[in-house]
C-alpha cells in the first residue's frame, strides 16, 4: 500500500489523524473477529487484505458512503476467496488425519430418554409415524410448503392436520413419560 492509499483510507475514518487511527485500529479489530468467527486464520493476515483492498481501490477514486458496511463487503469477498484457496489446497496426511480425528464425533450412549423416543416411534402406526416424522421435516418456508403438501395429500384443511399431529405427539409424548417413569422406577 502506498503512502497516498494509506492517508486517504485514513482520511475516510477521520479528518483527525489521532482520530482516524483508532478508528482504523478498531475497524481492523472488528474484521479480525469477523475472519475468526468464519474459522478463517489468521485472522490479523485477512483484516490486513481487507484493508489494503479497500484503500487501493480509495485511491483509484472509489467513493464510499459507509466506511464500516464497505469493509465487510470486501471482507465477504476475502473470506469467500479464502475459503475457496483453501478447499483447493492439498492437505498433508497430519492435517487430514487431524480433521478426521476433529470431525469424527465420539460415540456416545443413547440416553433413556432416546431410547424410550425410539421404542414409543415405533409403536405409532406406521401411518401416524410417518405423518409425525414428515410433519416436522425441514425448515423455513420449506416446512411449510411441506405441510401444505401433507394437508393436500390428506384432502384436510391445515388446522385439521395440525389438530391430527398435535394429537398424535401428545400420545408419543404420554408414551415417552410413561417409559421414562418405569425406567426411573426400576432403577431405584
Amino acid at each position: 500500500m502506498t503512502r497516498a492509499a494509506w492517508d486517504k483510507l485514513l482520511q475516510c475514518f477521520a479528518s483527525d489523524r489521532e482520530q482516524a487511527a483508532q478508528l482504523y485500529e478498531h475497524a481492523r479489530q472488528r474484521l479480525i473477529r469477523y475472519f475468526e468467527w468464519n474459522s478463517v486464520s489468521p485472522g490479523e493476515d485477512y483484516a490486513d487484505e481487507t484493508m489494503n483492498r479497500a484503500a487501493r481501490r480509495i485511491d483509484e477514486g472509489q467513493q464510499i458512503d459507509k466506511l464500516m458496511s464497505y469493509l465487510f463487503g470486501i471482507a465477504r469477498n476475502v473470506l469467500s476467496e479464502a475459503r475457496r484457496e483453501r478447499a483447493r489446497a492439498p492437505l498433508s496426511l497430519d492435517d487430514a488425519q487431524a480433521q478426521v480425528h476433529a470431525e469424527t464425533p465420539e460415540p456416545i450412549e443413547p440416553d433413556a430418554r432416546q431410547i424410550c423416543f425410539d421404542r414409543c416411534l415405533e409403536e405409532l402406526t406406521a401411518n401416524n409415524r410417518d405423518l409425525l416424522l414428515d410433519y416436522f421435516e425441514g425448515e423455513g418456508g420449506g416446512k411449510i410448503r411441506s405441510r401444505q403438501g401433507i394437508a393436500d395429500r390428506l384432502s384436510i384443511p391445515m388446522n385439521a392436520l395440525r389438530i391430527r399431529v398435535h394429537r398424535i405427539r401428545k400420545t408419543l409424548e404420554d408414551c415417552i413419560a410413561e417409559c421414562l417413569q418405569s425406567n426411573f422406577a426400576r432403577n431405584d
